[in-house]
């Protein structure tokens, strides 16, 4: 099976760890966000630029529109894919009977692996032919693949050592977005979700999905999330108004 391995980025310079663990497809792409309109060639990798927008299902479909393989792996800048899900991958055969396949995902905080609350299951569409589908919507972008897909059992690593700096970032990006959609999906603000939604989110990770049994780490994402969640209801109130 021959495979595009591409990373979505705000920079051109990606962690070794992340690069090494994909070294094994047969070409990677880097799209990184910027105007500047270039294209850099090192080895089997190729680095393009093109503006983000606040759009990435666009950038990762234009991303998709640059491969020259049936099949496109994607990675974020801070995962790594583990010598087993390498294995696995590479066992896999060309003429599959699947579209795609979901990849499990497992988030490590501080070289701790978090088993429980919201991420404790993730389960992501990563690994697909580039012709049966594309991406949709700006943020939290979902791949709609047709066909049928298969489940590999090896994991994807999400490194979150920057749990706190990192999520303040992406809350700031995302957030206002969020809140777009969130109308457009007539999913209004209202002042009871406003107060109800991050209390019950914390509830429903550190409790319902027993985020408590990652100890400090699960306590930290369960209140993060809720943060996120009140976030997004300030910026849907800020835009109502």
């Amino acid at each position: 099976m021959k495979i595009t391995a591409i990373i979505i980025s705000k920079t051109e310079i990606i962690d070794k760890l992340v690069i090494d663990s994909i070294k094994f497809a047969d070409e990677i792409i880097i799209v990184v966000d910027s105007p500047v309109k270039k294209t850099k060639t090192i080895g089997n990798t190729n680095i393009y630029y093109h503006p983000l927008n606040n759009d990435f299902a666009t950038q990762r479909n234009f991303a998709i529109g640059l491969s020259k393989n049936e099949w496109v792996l994607f990675v974020d800048e801070d995962e790594y894919v583990s010598s087993e899900l390498k294995r696995e991958i590479n066992l896999l055969k060309e003429k599959s009977s699947y579209s795609g396949f979901i990849i499990p995902r497992v988030d490590v905080c501080f070289h701790q692996p978090l088993h429980f609350g919201e991420t404790g299951h993730t389960k992501l569409l990563r690994l697909a032919k580039k012709t049966s589908g594309k991406f949709e919507r700006p943020v939290h972008e979902k791949w709609n693949i047709k066909g049928e897909m298969g489940e590999l059992h090896s994991s994807l690593y999400h490194h979150k050592d920057n749990l706190i700096s990192g999520f303040i970032g992406r809350m700031t990006q995302y957030s206002g977005i969020d809140a777009d959609i969130l109308n457009k999906e007539d999913k209004p603000f209202t002042y009871w979700r406003l107060l109800l939604n991050p209390k019950g989110k914390f509830i429903q990770n550190y409790i319902f999905r027993l985020g408590c049994m990652d100890g400090i780490a699960g306590l930290f994402l369960a209140y993060l999330m809720s943060i996120q969640s009140l976030t997004v209801r300030i910026f849907q109130w800020t835009k109502r108004n």
